[in-house]
C-alpha cells in the first residue's frame, strides 16, 4: 500500500523543483509575448503616428528620407546664333591637368622595385645568361619620373617635353627633381600634390590624354597626371560680339525638385545675352534617386524615380556675325587712326528693326584722358558694359533732324522759307533772359533758307525756329521720338536718356533752344538710331529688336511724322551729303544716301563743356529711294592733333564704308561705282574746316 502511493506522488505531483522550472518558463514565456506585444505596438505607433522630432530627424529639410540618395545628369546649355543660324556660343568641355609629384614618385619607385623583384628571380633562375632582358645591373640607381610623364604627355597635350618638364621643375625643389632611393620622410614631404600643367584643356586634348592613359594602363606614368573636366562656354568667332553675348560663371548645381545643391557646377549667365537669356539657355538637370543603406550600398531604386532633364534651348539672335565683324573692323580702325578714346556703331534693318550689328571700344592709352572708362572690359571684353545700350551723350548736331522735321509737322516752317540771321552769334531774348548763339565755323552766319539750316548745320536757324515752338510742343518732339523712354529692347541695363529738367523750361532761351540743337539732352545711341528709322520709312518707327521678328514689319511701327514729312526730311539729308557737312561721303558712298553729322562738346565731369574735346558722329540711311539700313557712329574724344575731328570728317566717312559693305553682304546691286559720281576726293577742302565741321 505504501508502495502503490510513493509511485502515485511519483507520477501525479510535480516535485518542487519541476514546479519552479515551470513557474519560470511561464514567465519567460509571458514576458516574451509582453516584449512582442509591445514593440509590435511602437512600431505601430511609429509608423502610424509618428513624433515631429522623429520625422525631422528622418528627413531633410527638403521632407526626402535621410537615406534617399540622388545622381544629378548634366546637360549642355543651348547655344547661341546669329541671324543665318552660325554658333556664336556652345558648350564644351574644358579642364585643368595636373600632377600629384608626391604619387607619381611613388608609383615610379612601385615600378622599379617590381623590375628590381623580377631581374632577381631572372638572376636567380638563370645564372648563365647574361643577355637576360633584365638584370639587377640595368636597374638605375637614381630615377627621372618627371621626364618620363613629359615624354607622355608631348603628343597628347601638344606640348613640347622640355615645356612641360619646365612647368613641373618650377614646383619641385631642385635636390627633389630625381627620385633617389635615399630619399627621406622630409624630402617626401616637400612633394607638391598639385602641380598645374595646363588649365584651359579643350576637348580634343582631354579624349587624347585619356586615350594615352587606358593604352598606357594602370602602371603607366600617365596615372600621376590628373584631368579636372568643367563645362566650358567657348566662342567659335573669337572676341567678335564677345560683350554682346557675354561671360558666364559657375553656380552650384541643385536638385531640379528641392532646389537643394547636390554637388558638381553648372554654368550660369552674367553679362550679355548669356544673362538676359539664361532661363532659355540654362539645361534642366536630370535626376535618379536610390534608397542607400547605413553602409551606403543602393538597397532600391523606387518607381518614378528618375528625371530625364533636358538640355537648354538655342537663342538665335537679330546679329549678323559678318556685319559684326565689318563694324568691329571699321570702327577698331577709325578710333586708332585718329587716336580718339572710344566709339560706338549700331547697324539696323528698317523694315524689320532688327539690330544686325552692335559694337563699342574704348581705346587705352589714347594721348587723351578718357572720358569714359570700364574697368571690367579691361580684364575680359565678355565683361565689357553695352555702352550703345547704357550710356547717354549729347548729340549734338545730330539731333537736329528731329526738330527740324517736327517743325514740317507742326506747320512752324518751310523748307525754302528763309530764316534772316546775323552775320556773327545770336542773341535770344525771352523777357529778362538772354542768351548768346555761336556756330562752329564762320561760314554758318548770315541768313539762310531752312533748307539750308540743317545741311549746313546752323545753330541759331535751330533756335530762331525752335523759339516758335511752345515747351509742350518741343517736348512733344522729344517724346514722340521716343527720346523719353527706353526702347524696351531687351536688356535690364538700358537706359532712357536723361532730359532737361524742369528749371530749364522757365524761359526759351534755356532747354527749349539748347535741344534744338542737341544740347542739354543726353540720349542712347539705341535711341538715336531708332529714331532715326521713322526717316527710313514712311515716318513710323519700327520697334526695335535683338532676336528675330516676324515676317510682318509693319506690325507695331509708331506713326510718329508723315510720310511727305518724312521723304522731305530725308531729301535735305541727301544734301548733307550732297553739298552739306557730310560732302567727304560722296567720295565713299556706292549707295545713294542721306544722313546728318553732329560734333558735339563732351561735357566735362567738373561742370560745363571742354573747348577741345568732342563727341564725333555720323547718322546715315541707305539706300535713298529704298533704305534698308540704318547706321549710327560715334567717335569718341578724337585727338584733334591729328586734324579731324568733325562728324562729317571721322563718323562720316567710317558710316560710308561700314555702309558698304554691309549692303554689299546683304545682296543689295551695285555697279560698284561710286554713287554721287566723284572719283577723287577733293584736294582742295580746308582741313581746317573740314575738321571742324558739323
Amino acid at each position: 500500500m505504501m508502495q502503490t502511493t510513493h509511485r502515485a506522488n511519483e507520477l501525479g505531483s510535480p516535485t518542487p523543483r519541476a514546479s519552479k522550472i515551470s513557474f519560470g518558463a511561464r514567465v519567460l514565456v509571458g514576458s516574451l509575448a509582453l516584449a512582442i506585444l509591445g514593440t509590435t505596438a511602437r512600431v505601430f505607433q511609429l509608423k502610424a503616428y509618428p513624433s515631429e522630432q522623429l520625422l525631422g530627424s528622418m528627413q531633410r529639410d527638403s521632407g526626402r528620407p535621410i537615406q534617399e540618395r540622388s545622381v544629378v545628369a548634366t546637360h549642355p546649355r543651348g547655344g547661341i546664333l546669329d541671324s543665318r543660324g552660325r554658333k556664336l556660343a556652345v558648350d564644351t568641355i574644358g579642364g585643368t591637368l595636373f600632377v600629384d609629384v608626391r604619387d607619381l614618385y611613388r608609383d615610379a619607385l612601385a615600378r622599379a622595385i617590381t623590375l628590381e623583384k623580377k631581374a632577381r628571380r631572372t638572376s636567380e633562375s638563370d645564372t648563365d645568361s647574361p643577355n637576360s632582358a633584365i638584370t639587377l645591373a640595368t636597374l638605375p640607381t637614381d630615377l627621372n619620373p618627371i621626364a618620363e610623364l613629359a615624354i607622355a604627355l608631348e603628343t597628347p597635350l601638344g606640348m613640347s617635353r622640355a615645356a612641360i618638364e619646365a612647368l613641373i621643375h618650377a614646383r619641385v625643389p631642385d635636390d627633389v627633381r630625381t627620385l633617389r632611393r635615399s630619399m627621406q620622410d622630409d624630402d617626401w614631404k616637400r612633394l607638391k600634390r598639385y602641380v598645374v600643367i595646363s588649365d584651359d584643356l579643350n576637348e580634343q586634348q582631354i579624349e587624347a590624354i585619356a586615350l594615352a592613359k587606358r593604352e598606357g594602363g594602370p602602371a603607366s606614368v600617365l596615372r600621376g597626371a590628373v584631368i579636372e573636366t568643367r563645362p566650358e562656354r567657348i566662342l567659335p568667332y573669337g572676341l567678335t560680339a564677345a560683350a554682346l553675348i557675354g561671360f558666364t560663371g559657375f553656380d552650384a548645381m541643385r536638385d531640379p525638385v528641392t532646389n537643394e545643391a547636390v554637388g558638381g557646377q553648372r554654368v550660369r549667365g552674367l553679362s550679355g545675352i548669356e544673362s538676359t537669356a539664361d532661363p532659355r539657355l540654362a539645361p534642366i538637370a536630370g535626376e535618379t534617386a536610390f534608397i542607400v543603406d547605413n553602409g551606403g550600398s543602393v538597397m532600391a531604386v523606387p518607381a518614378l524615380s528618375h528625371i530625364p532633364g533636358s538640355a537648354g534651348h538655342d537663342v538665335r539672335l537679330s546679329i549678323d556675325i559678318v556685319i559684326q565683324e565689318i563694324v568691329e573692323r571699321r570702327l577698331k580702325e577709325t578710333v586708332a587712326k585718329s587716336h580718339a578714346g572710344g566709339g560706338r556703331c549700331i547697324v539696323v534693318d528698317v523694315e524689320s528693326g532688327e539690330v544686325l550689328a552692335a559694337f563699342d571700344t574704348l581705346r587705352t592709352g589714347s594721348t587723351y584722358a578718357n572720358a569714359v572708362e570700364d574697368k571690367f572690359a579691361a580684364s575680359d571684353p565678355r565683361l565689357a558694359r553695352l555702352r550703345w545700350v547704357t550710356d547717354p551723350f549729347e548729340p549734338g548736331s545730330i539731333f537736329k533732324p528731329f526738330v527740324w522735321a517736327w517743325s514740317l509737322e507742326l506747320g512752324k516752317a518751310r523748307p525754302n522759307e528763309i530764316i534772316h540771321l546775323p552775320d556773327g552769334p545770336l542773341t535770344v531774348v525771352d523777357g529778362r533772359a538772354r542768351r548768346t548763339i555761336r556756330e562752329a565755323h564762320s561760314s554758318s552766319y548770315g541768313t539762310k533758307s531752312w533748307h539750308d539750316c540743317l545741311t549746313k548745320s546752323v545753330n541759331a536757324g535751330m533756335a530762331t525756329v525752335a523759339m516758335r515752338f511752345t515747351n509742350d510742343q518741343m517736348k512733344a518732339c522729344i517724346s514722340s521720338f521716343g527720346f523719353d523712354e527706353a526702347t524696351g529692347i531687351g536688356f535690364k541695363s538700358e537706359t532712357r536718356g536723361i532730359l532737361p529738367p524742369k528749371d530749364e523750361w522757365t524761359n526759351k532761351t534755356r532747354a527749349l533752344t539748347s535741344v534744338s540743337f542737341g544740347q542739354g539732352i543726353a540720349v542712347t545711341p539705341l535711341q538715336l538710331v531708332h529714331a532715326f528709322t521713322a526717316f527710313c520709312r514712311d515716318g513710323s518707327m519700327i520697334p526695335l529688336s535683338i532676336t528675330p521678328t516676324a515676317a510682318t514689319s509693319l506690325r507695331g511701327a509708331q506713326p510718329v511724322i508723315s510720310a511727305k514729312v518724312a521723304q522731305t526730311t530725308r531729301e535735305v539729308m541727301q544734301d548733307v551729303i550732297l553739298e552739306g557737312t557730310g560732302k567727304r561721303l560722296k567720295n565713299i558712298l556706292v549707295y545713294t544716301g542721306f544722313g546728318k553729322s553732329g560734333t558735339a562738346q563732351l561735357v566735362n565731369p567738373k561742370g560745363g563743356y571742354f573747348q577741345d574735346r568732342y563727341m564725333s558722329s555720323f547718322l546715315l540711311g541707305a539706300p535713298f529711294d529704298q533704305p534698308e539700313l540704318a547706321i549710327l557712329v560715334t567717335i569718341e574724344d578724337p585727338d584733334k592733333s591729328k586734324g579731324v575731328t568733325g562728324g562729317g570728317a571721322l563718323a562720316g566717312p567710317c558710316a560710308a564704308e561700314i555702309m558698304n559693305e554691309a549692303l554689299e553682304y546683304i545682296g543689295v546691286p551695285t555697279n560698284g561705282e561710286l554713287a554721287y559720281g566723284e572719283k577723287t576726293s577733293d584736294k582742295t577742302t580746308d582741313k581746317k574746316r573740314v575738321a571742324r565741321a558739323n
